[in-house]
């Protein structure tokens, strides 16, 4: 397995909310993107602070972490204690009131991806050149489409697609989406935050994965794209690829 990630300010904010992990010595098997929000550096704390709590409690469960019978659980436990921390920092301090951030987590261990989502950053996988999308965004724009009222194409240039309906650190309490797929060689995991979805839609992500190129390269052309676009936010991803069993 092997993976690489790209943090940038994008082209209009001043300063990068989003925050990611990319594994570590301990947690090699492990990714998550967050997108921070609310003023004065809230954004920036909350998604810094989640992903750190959140690592924090599952190295304080880390027998947990390490059965594969229990990852899914760990994980929906670091969660909710990240929620909590998150939550609990913004009522000290007044100058962080009602910030909060999506986050996104992974692990990818023995041909299975186990993952967690609040709000409108993504999970995808490609496979056999076709990206599939395994998160459903916590925003206004998608319950008008479990409705009805608009197609999947016109959520993707609506108005208010950017306002999300969840976020981790903004009620003591989180309902969290769970992932479980299989994984197979060959396959590419991204993870995201919508500083990309928003500039690049879905078809030409899909475009860019199957180039004849390094995940390397093809995390550059990503950031590139979306900046060329207008890099209206801050852009986070991480791409995973299943190494072919030689």
């Amino acid at each position: 397995m092997k993976s690489v990630y790209k943090s940038v300010v994008g082209m209009k904010r001043k300063n990068n909310e989003d925050s990611v992990f990319c594994g570590n010595d301990i947690f090699s098997d492990l990714f998550i993107v967050a997108d921070g929000m609310g003023g004065c550096n809230g954004g920036e704390v909350a998604s810094s602070e989640a992903i750190k709590a959140f690592v924090e409690e599952l190295n304080n469960n880390i027998e947990e972490y390490k059965d594969d019978e229990n990852i899914l659980d760990s994980l929906i436990s670091a969660i909710q204690y990240s929620n909590k921390f998150v939550y609990n920092k913004s009522c000290e301090n007044p100058n962080l009131i009602g910030m909060g951030t999506t986050i996104d987590g992974a692990v990818i261990r023995k041909g299975k991806l186990f993952g967690v989502h609040v709000g409108d950053s993504r999970i995808y996988i490609l496979r056999d050149n076709k990206l599939y999308r395994l998160t459903s965004d916590h925003s206004y724009v998608m319950e008008l489409v479990k409705l009805g009222q608009i197609t999947m194409e016109e959520a993707e240039t609506h108005p208010t697609r950017n306002l999300i309906t969840k976020a981790l650190g903004t009620k003591d309490n989180l309902e969290v989406d769970t992932v479980i797929v299989d994984t197979q060689y060959d396959d590419i995991i991204l993870l995201c935050t919508d500083g990309l979805t928003t500039m690049i839609n879905d078809k030409r992500i899909e475009e860019i994965l199957n180039l004849d190129k390094s995940i390397e390269e093809k995390a550059d052309i990503l950031v590139k794209e979306a900046n060329d676009a207008g890099g209206l936010d801050n852009i986070t991803l991480i791409l995973i690829e299943q190494e072919v069993d030689e």
